[in-house]
């Protein structure tokens, strides 16, 4: 009998919206380093999608903390999930904007950072006091 690897657990410490976006990725991180860096602590879909943008949206801002741990942690989620290739995959799914309902591309969605809702291009703001739209 072929043992199946763990799943991805990561998805919900970084999903669950009772502390600030930026705590849930530290305690994720925490809790994979603690773990020996193990696979099964890291994180698919949307909370893919949520880390690799602020990621990319805090390096581009100039804001990124340069932890060494944070940077492998999302190096090693985007690896174990294909790399490129798989991130390209993810793009292609579709969602629904949760202020319009409208069906869009991932490529072409954003994500709150305080409640993780997929929300469109056309929403003015954040939907969370204090959060940043990332995508």
């Amino acid at each position: 009998m072929t043992a199946h690897p763990p799943r991805l657990q990561g998805n919900r410490c970084l999903l669950d919206p009772a502390h600030p976006f930026p705590e849930r990725v530290t305690r994720l991180v925490r809790a994979w380093e603690d773990d020996g860096r193990a696979g099964y602590r890291l994180v698919d879909g949307r909370a893919l999608l949520a880390l690799y943008c602020w990621h990319l949206d805090a390096t581009r801002r100039g804001t990124a903390d340069d932890d060494p741990s944070t940077t492998a942690y999302v190096a090693a989620a985007f690896a174990a999930n294909g790399g490129a290739d798989g991130w390209d995959v993810l793009l292609r799914e579709r969602a629904d904007c949760t202020c319009h309902g409208q069906s869009w591309r991932l490529e072409n969605i954003s994500v709150c950072l305080g409640c993780l809702r997929y929300v469109c291009y056309r929403v003015d703001g954040p939907c969370c006091p204090g959060a940043r739209i990332v995508g």
